[in-house]
């Protein structure tokens, strides 16, 4: 499942930056212009998007993580939580920055430490919509490297993160 972006396949799982955890469903050719373009064709829940063959968008696209990963994720989330700045202004940057990785490290991370503030001081709209959609792209990972259902993956993900604040 490691796989690195230049060689996918059908039925691969990738994580997209923006679209989230898509599946490719295909590789097909498009002619733009006059040049014909080989691209996978990525599905999510949602969305349709492209990614060009012998050009994969590496920032942007990652493959779905290993079991490994996952476990050292939940690992993090279990750690002692870092507090953010006061300043919300420095806030929103370092969680932006930290946003744009969608590793399941990174996310583990800003899961933690958006919870723990939360818990402690609250939540601004964006610093709450970025960890709704943190848990959302982890637990829909955690779902299919495990092979179970989003709920249960959910309900898995809750026990961890419920134990910190007990």
């Amino acid at each position: 499942m490691s796989k690195k972006p230049e060689s996918l396949e059908k039925g691969d799982w990738i994580v997209h930056a923006y679209y989230g955890i898509g599946q490719i469903v295909s590789i097909e050719t498009k002619v733009i212009g006059k040049k014909k373009t080989k691209y996978y064709k990525a599905k999510t829940s949602n969305s349709t998007f492209f990614i060009p063959v012998d050009n994969p968008i590496n920032d942007r696209i990652r493959p779905l993580s290993s079991l490994y990963k996952l476990n050292k994720a939940r690992k993090i989330l279990q750690d002692k939580p870092e507090e953010f700045p006061d300043n919300h202004n420095e806030r929103r940057k370092l969680i932006s920055e930290f946003s744009s990785d969608r590793s399941m490290d990174t996310s583990a991370q800003i899961i933690r430490d958006l919870m723990y503030r939360k818990h402690q001081q609250g939540l601004n709209d964006f610093e709450q919509k970025t960890l709704e959609t943190t848990e959302k792209l982890f637990v829909t990972e955690w779902a299919i490297i495990k092979d179970i259902s989003e709920d249960e993956a959910r309900e898995r993900f809750e026990k961890i993160v419920q134990q910190e604040f007990e």
